[in-house]
């Protein structure tokens, strides 16, 4: 099915919010300048862009139903990207905190520049699904029948395109988190070996469940294509979407313990022990949480390309559409994130009580 005219209203329904936007910057000395950041427009839009090119090379000719699917798979990206931004950005603020400035180095506008990310990198995911669920309803409610397009599945093998956008995509990270952590002590504390516990711990889980044909040839859906039967397609997009959901949960038990280990940190340092003049201890629980977080949702990205690929094979083998849960980035990822946003709030009250 061809949609020659998405982008067009993609730009036209990015206009509709606007009278909103502006009306927030009324009477406050601001303007639309202050939402804008390209570092937070390259880790949503672009990042959201290039694996959906990814997960949905090879399906040009496609039927109405299988494109609103992949809009509702666009939508849950882009938020997914903005909050991996947002966690970006609360990382390396909060890491900042935990260091003692260089000279010549200005770490309040460090922290901020970081914290600013954070929060425009959400917002920008939020925005772009939106937008983007105003394209599917606009879609979904035309009259217009299914059209009954040929299907034509890509050839088994290698797909080079989809380990480009792998390596692309990679690259892109790698290169924020230099960015970020280059005035903050640097990226390597996200690499350090505590955080290869919540890799491995991820890991186990996804093969311990697993008990479909072959783990591998399920990874390998990333970058490659093979046919399989639709009673296991049907079963990975199940495991897949349960995997999910398993990941978001163990982090929302970290979450609800951060305010914990923040309430306990308050009482083993005095205020001083921090260069900037704050108890930083607080944070420093707060950061680890994030950065569970952080690679947690590295596995959702994976596990949701994989999902659309999923799909997309189900649609080749059988022109069948399985949507799944079209509100778990809102379920299970966008409210988890609002509640660290209060916290990240709750901790900065407490530790100006301490002072």
């Amino acid at each position: 099915m061809k949609r020659q005219n998405t982008f067009l209203l993609f730009i036209f329904f990015s206009f509709l919010p606007l009278p909103f936007i502006i009306g927030m910057f009324n009477n406050t000395g601001g303007s639309l300048g202050a939402i804008w950041d390209v570092i937070s427009f390259v880790i949503v839009y672009v990042v959201a862009v290039l694996l959906f090119l990814m997960t949905f090379n090879y399906t040009e000719n496609i039927s109405k139903d299988f494109f609103i699917y992949k809009l509702i798979w666009l939508q849950e990206m882009f938020i997914i990207s903005g909050i991996c931004g947002t966690f970006l950005g609360f990382v390396f603020t909060l890491q900042g905190m935990d260091l003692e400035p260089k000279p010549g180095t200005d770490i309040s506008a460090t922290i901020i520049s970081n914290f600013a990310i954070a929060l425009i990198t959400l917002f920008y995911g939020v925005f772009a699904a939106t937008i983007v669920y105003l394209i599917q309803k606009f879609h979904e409610m035309k009259n217009d029948q299914t059209e009954n397009s040929e299907v034509e599945k890509p050839k088994e093998g290698f797909l080079f395109s989809s380990m480009f956008c792998l390596i692309l995509f990679i690259a892109i990270q790698l290169f924020v988190m230099f960015l970020g952590g280059r005035h903050t002590g640097g990226m390597g504390f996200l690499f350090s070996i505590e955080n290869f516990g919540y890799i491995i711990t991820v890991l186990i889980v996804l093969i311990l469940f697993y008990k479909g044909n072959s783990f591998i040839d399920l990874i390998k859906n990333i970058f490659w294509y093979v046919s399989d039967t639709e009673k296991n397609i049907v079963y990975n997009l199940k495991y897949i979407r349960n995997m999910k959901k398993i990941a978001a949960m163990f982090i929302c038990i970290s979450l609800i313990c951060a305010p914990i280990v923040m309430l306990g940190a308050l009482s083993y340092v005095p205020p001083e022990y921090n260069i900037v003049g704050w108890n930083n201890l607080p944070f420093v629980g707060l950061k680890n949480v994030t950065v569970q977080f952080l690679w947690v949702l590295e596995f959702i990205i994976l596990l949701t390309i994989i999902e659309g690929r999923e799909a997309s094979k189900l649609y080749f083998e059988t022109g069948k559409i399985s949507a799944g849960d079209r509100f778990y980035s809102l379920k299970y990822i966008l409210a988890p994130s609002f509640f660290l946003l209060f916290t990240v709030s709750f901790g900065v009250i407490l530790s100006f009580i301490a002072l």
